[in-house]
């Protein structure tokens, strides 16, 4: 197995418009680069030598999380990144808390935890946190000022964050060499819990609508499906992850709690928080296809996002899927579903590409959109303005 000197563990930022990176990706992405460099230069490896890792590198639609778990495993040393948004997200803490839990005393995970003050924050908040962070940059006071983040993007910083950066893998390089080894094996991210210090009010549902194994219709190979819905893989010759739950986890990497149901009976709980509905054209081709589409009427909520995904190098889909594409979508217009709402993916590399904007659309939607309902016993009276002291009419 693979051994690592560092993992790298930030907050992710939601992307804007489709192909942005967002500054805390794009900058924490630089450093990991000449981290990377730094340690391998420190240790004699070859530059083209993985010495780190941090969760950019896994290969699209692949089990994050399983992934993740087997890098934590063989890592040595946990930098973190902290900053307002590390603490708000349940993913980073998790990984955080998945590599502590390889150590039965929390005080030796602790010490095999380097913390970076990223983007500085209020310091009556997290305060051992940032105690923590703030000893990387003794001696240079722009680091607790400004935080690495910026000293990265700033050209009059650039000496002060090249001193940081070469101390910070000198301090990975010596922590390295005390971790044991073999390791003790990390938790996996599903297994351990960290709560958030502002968790998001906003619960992110993945509904399915695929064939299963058991219903293929005629012209269609098994290889895509399991026994339920939610083991649809449409990308079946690329990955073989499936793609509701590579949605879900995108989700969760952004700070959305996220949940995935492939049951008609339970789709009325898309009405409870921001929805995104999979459809695999496919499904219209099954014996109670088009009446299990027609029957989405009322029950997808007038926020949800709903994504037709199809693989466009797949033979089968040349030969009858897109025509079915079309008939999915002509049904759902005819249950009530507008046009505009409809989005058809027929790529990996686009899926990927676009699925953390698709998120955050789906996710504002609802914010605009959904109801609101005041608490049990609340007035719904609205006060009368009048200027006056008392309520007589002026």
């Amino acid at each position: 197995m693979t051994r690592y000197y560092f993992y790298l563990s930030y907050g992710h930022s939601v992307r804007l418009r489709p192909g942005d990176r967002p500054d805390t990706d794009h900058w924490a992405g630089q450093l990991f680069t000449e981290l990377s460099a730094e340690v391998a230069r420190l240790v004699g490896a070859d530059r083209r030598t993985q010495v780190g890792y941090y969760d950019d590198l896994v290969q699209p639609l692949t089990d994050w999380k399983a992934a993740l778990a087997g890098v934590l495993s063989s890592t040595d040393v946990f930098v973190a990144l902290y900053s307002p948004g590390y603490f708000n997200k349940s993913w980073p803490l998790r990984e955080r808390a998945s590599f502590a839990s390889r150590y039965a005393d929390p005080e030796m995970a602790d010490h095999f935890l380097l913390p970076v003050l990223w983007v500085p924050w209020p310091p009556w908040e997290h305060e051992a946190e940032r105690a923590a962070a703030l000893r990387l940059g003794a001696g240079i006071p722009e680091y607790a000022e400004e935080g690495l983040q910026a000293m990265s993007r700033l050209a009059l910083y650039k000496k002060q964050y090249r001193t940081l950066v070469r101390r910070l893998a000198y301090r990975i390089v010596t922590l390295a060499a005390e971790a044991p080894k073999p390791a003790p094996l990390a938790v996996a991210i599903d297994e351990v819990t960290a709560e958030p210090t502002a968790p998001t009010d906003i619960l992110f549902t993945v509904a399915v609508l695929a064939p299963q194994r058991a219903e293929m219709p005629t012209g269609r190979s098994p290889g895509s499906y399991g026994t339920a819905p939610r083991a649809w893989t449409p990308y079946r010759d690329l990955h073989q992850f499936p793609v509701a739950e590579y949605v879900a986890n995108v989700a969760e990497r952004l700070g959305q709690p996220a949940r995935i149901v492939d049951r008609p009976g339970e789709l009325g709980v898309l009405a409870q928080g921001a929805a995104l509905v999979l459809i695999d054209p496919w499904v219209a081709a099954t014996p109670d296809g088009l009446e299990r589409l027609s029957g989405l009427a009322g029950r997808i909520p007038e926020w949800a996002t709903v994504l037709l995904v199809a693989d466009r190098s797949d033979p089968e889909y040349a030969a009858r899927g897109a025509t079915l594409h079309a008939t999915v979508a002509d049904t759902l217009i005819a249950a009530g579903i507008a046009r505009n709402r409809i989005t058809l993916l027929r790529d990996a590399d686009r899926l990927v590409e676009r699925m953390p904007s698709i998120i955050d659309q789906a996710c504002t939607a609802y914010r605009r959109t959904a109801p609101v309902f005041l608490p049990k016993g609340a007035d719904s009276t609205l006060p009368k303005l009048t200027g006056s002291t008392d309520d007589r009419e002026p």
